[in-house]
């Protein structure tokens, strides 16, 4: 418990030291764009490596076996798509936020819409970083879950709410040393402990449990929202330039699939630790813990929560700054900051109404990629090259919107891929008439 409470003191100590700065609102969401190469892919890297790519993918890898690998994959084969294609482009356009963005390529329309998208989204991924968080603090306090839920949400909110960018930046660093450590000790006690040897396991691209048709959803969906995301945007929009930018991006791309061969590894040594029925999501949080000395034990809970709390307060930050600057119109820190609390409470809200981890997130992906991803792809590629017809990419945010809606709702995924399809379709049919096209 007092490792724990030096844990957030530390955390909270980044947000007062930098909030007694007194940023303006460029300092406090973009930190002066004075970050180089290595911060951007670091704390890119630590925002990505969240719930999803700890708890939940080990335990898929536990259930499925090597094609886990692609819950964060997709996301390596999105980043090195937006590091190639988008990046420098994102970082040369000197805005805030995506959907400032989207006024300036598409039309000042979009920028409302994709707000309305993005702040129910990344609410929806921040109430699962909540519950990851709340769940190793129950083994690391033995607190009860609504407390540590409470005290979760509490830290990661007073800490971004008071320092920013900055904070998250810097945290970010601190908290992947955590990490690295904590996954490399997990990595050495389940291979020491299983009888299983990877040598003996199948290394698969696809099987019965993670067919084809799930691999698709999770490069489209999954892989998508990592070429145009606006947490990511955020990071690349801090760089001190569009060559940092891009290094940066193909940097973290790198780091993702790293840490997704270490994630998976783990989950294929519970295999011989744990019988077939156990929780997926108890794997990393209770059975390698068990096998492990106590100070590595403590060491890997500290990483699963850094892993955590330096996603959680990415998506907490890139809500607060999209309410205040894009629904808003406004760029007054203490009202980005009052949003932010606000965005906070309904998390925990939503965390509290029931949910996995993994529903939470591929609901919020299913919503953002159908009704984001597309439109703003083509926007930027043909800044400058082709005009659009307005109308047309608004109706492609709408509806590609709308059905990811229908797929997060129902949970039938034919909706996701119709969501992409239509979305990207109207977007393409958006340069097809140019006379018709408002010139940006």
């Amino acid at each position: 418990m007092e490792l724990l409470a030096l844990y957030c003191a530390l955390f909270i100590g980044m947000g007062v030291y930098e909030y007694i700065k007194r940023k303006d609102f460029r300092e406090f969401v973009l930190a002066g764009r004075r970050s180089g190469a290595g911060v951007v892919s670091l704390s890119i890297v630590a925002s990505c490596v969240g719930a999803s790519a700890t708890i939940g993918m080990t335990g898929l890898a536990f259930k499925v076996g090597t094609p886990a690998f692609w819950w964060l994959g997709s996301g390596a084969a999105g980043l090195l798509l937006l590091s190639a294609f988008l990046a420098a482009k994102v970082r040369r356009a000197n805005v805030y936020t995506l959907p400032d963005m989207a006024e300036r390529f598409i039309a000042p329309p979009a920028r409302k819409l994709m707000a309305l998208i993005i702040i129910p989204a990344w609410a929806s991924i921040l109430a699962a970083q909540y519950i990851a968080a709340a769940k190793v603090a129950v083994s690391l306090s033995g607190m009860g879950y609504t407390t540590a839920l409470i005290a979760c949400a509490a830290l990661i909110t007073t800490y971004t709410v008071l320092g920013g960018q900055n904070s998250i930046l810097k945290s970010d660093v601190v908290q992947y040393g955590f990490v690295g450590l904590g996954l490399l000790l997990a990595l050495y006690y389940a291979g020491a402990a299983s009888p299983l040897s990877l040598a003996d396991v199948n290394l698969e691209f696809a099987n019965e449990g993670f067919p084809l048709s799930k691999w698709t959803y999770f490069m489209l969906i999954v892989g998508g929202s990592y070429v145009v995301c606006p947490m990511l945007f955020g990071r690349l929009f801090s760089a001190r330039d569009d060559k940092q930018a891009r290094r940066g991006a193909y940097l973290s791309a790198a780091g993702i699939a790293l840490s997704a061969v270490v994630i998976v590894c783990i989950g294929l040594y519970a295999r011989g630790l744990a019988p077939a029925g156990t929780d997926a999501d108890a794997i990393l949080t209770r059975v390698i813990p068990d096998i492990m000395p106590a100070w590595a034990r403590v060491a890997l809970l500290f990483a699963l929560l850094s892993t955590i709390v330096s996603s959680a307060d990415s998506c907490l930050f890139t809500a607060g700054t999209v309410l205040e600057h894009d629904l808003l119109n406004g760029r007054k820190v203490g009202r980005c900051r009052l949003g932010m609390l606000a965005i906070g409470l309904g998390a925990v809200v939503i965390a509290q109404s029931g949910g996995s981890i993994l529903s939470l997130l591929l609901a919020a992906n299913d919503i953002y990629v159908c009704g984001v991803v597309a439109p703003m792809f083509v926007a930027i590629l043909a800044n400058g090259k082709r005009e659009l017809n307005v109308r047309t990419m608004l109706l492609a945010i709408v509806a590609g919107g709308c059905l990811g809606i229908g797929a997060a709702y129902t949970g039938d995924k034919i909706y996701s891929y119709l969501g992409v399809g239509v979305s990207m379709a109207l977007s393409l049919a958006a340069l097809l008439q140019p006379r018709l096209a408002t010139a940006r």
